[in-house]
C-alpha cells in the first residue's frame, strides 16, 4: 500500500513539475510577444511622428517664395527631396534603421529652411528698402525738374555726402571650396569630401571718410546644421556685431585706404565637411557687410 502511495505522489509530483514548466514557457512566449508589440507600437509611432514632422516641414516650404531664380531653385531641390523622403517612409515598412536615418535628415532639413528663411527676409528687405529709395529719388526727381539748376547741384552734392557717409561694403562678394593638385594649382569643387580650404573673394568697397588703416574682417561659415565652424585659432574667439558677441570661424586684416580693395582669403579646413547648404558672413567694424552661400554635395 506504501508502495502505491509512494508511486502516486512521485507522478503527482511530476504532473506539478509539468505544469511549473508549461507556465514558464507560456509566460516566457508571452513576454517575447509583449516585446515585439511593443517594438511595433514603438515604431509606428516613431514612423507617424516623422510623416507629420515632414509634412510640417514640406507645407512651411510651400509658403517660402522669392524673386531669387537660384534661391528658388534650392528650395524646389529641398521640396523634392522632402517628397523622396515620405515615399521612402511608405516602402520601407518595419525597417526602424531606416526609419532613423530619415529622422536625422529631416532635422537638417528644418535646419537648412531656417537659413533659407532667414535669407530671403533679408533680401525681401533689401528689395523693400530699395523700391522705398527709390521711390524717393524719383519723387526728388521730378521735384528738382521744377527747380533751378543751383538747386539741383546742391542735391547731387547732397547725394555724395550721404554716399560718403555710408558704411563699408563687400561687393561681388563669393565663396566656395577648393582642393589643391600636386602642383599647387586651385581647383574648385562642390564635392565635400574633397575640400580642402574655403575661398572668399571680393572688393571693399569706396568710402572716402572712413577711417582708412588696417582693419580686422571677421568672417563666419554657418554650417547645413546651423553651427559656425571653427579652427584652433577661432576656437572659444567672439567678436561684437550689432549690439551682441558671437563666435567667428576666422578674422583677416587689411590696409584699407578708402579706394576699392581686391581681397581673397583662405580658411584651412580641419575637418571634412558634410554635404548640404553653407552659409558665408563678413563683419567689419561691427556690421554685417556681406553675405552669401554656397552648396556641397
Amino acid at each position: 500500500m506504501s508502495d502505491k502511495k509512494s508511486g502516486n505522489k512521485g507522478i503527482l509530483i511530476g504532473l506539478v513539475a509539468v505544469i511549473f514548466l508549461l507556465i514558464g514557457y507560456i509566460f516566457y512566449q508571452y513576454s517575447n510577444t509583449q516585446k515585439v508589440i511593443e517594438e511595433k507600437v514603438q515604431y509606428a509611432i516613431e514612423k507617424n511622428d516623422l510623416v507629420n514632422e515632414l509634412t510640417d516641414i514640406r507645407q512651411q516650404y510651400d509658403t517660402l517664395f522669392t524673386d531669387n531664380s537660384e534661391m528658388q531653385g534650392k528650395i524646389s531641390a529641398q521640396q523634392g527631396k522632402i517628397d523622396s523622403m515620405l515615399i521612402q517612409i511608405k516602402r520601407h515598412k518595419g525597417d526602424a534603421w531606416t526609419i532613423r536615418k530619415l529622422k536625422k535628415e529631416t532635422e537638417s532639413l528644418r535646419v537648412i529652411m531656417k537659413g533659407y528663411l532667414h535669407t530671403i527676409d533679408s533680401l525681401n528687405t533689401l528689395n523693400i528698402m530699395l523700391v522705398e529709395e527709390n521711390t524717393v529719388i524719383k519723387g526728388k526727381l521730378n521735384q528738382e525738374k521744377q527747380k533751378t539748376k543751383s538747386l539741383e547741384e546742391q542735391s547731387k552734392d547732397l547725394n555724395k555726402v550721404i554716399t560718403k557717409g555710408a558704411q563699408l561694403r563687400a561687393l561681388d562678394l563669393w565663396a566656395g571650396t577648393i582642393r589643391l593638385r600636386g602642383n599647387g594649382k586651385q581647383m574648385e569643387t562642390d564635392r565635400a569630401n574633397k575640400a580642402q580650404k574655403v575661398k572668399s573673394c571680393f572688393t571693399l568697397s569706396e568710402n572716402n571718410i572712413a577711417k582708412s588703416g588696417v582693419k580686422p574682417l571677421y568672417f563666419r561659415i554657418i554650417s547645413p546644421e546651423g553651427q559656425v565652424l571653427t579652427d584652433e585659432s577661432s576656437l572659444g574667439q567672439t567678436f561684437e556685431y550689432d549690439g551682441v558677441k558671437g563666435i567667428y570661424t576666422m578674422v583677416r586684416k587689411v590696409d584699407y585706404q578708402n579706394k576699392p580693395l581686391d581681397v581673397c582669403i583662405y580658411w584651412d579646413i580641419p575637418n571634412t565637411l558634410s554635404a548640404g547648404f553653407y552659409i558665408v558672413e563678413l563683419y567689419s567694424d561691427n556690421v554685417l557687410i556681406g553675405r552669401t552661400s554656397f552648396d556641397l554635395k
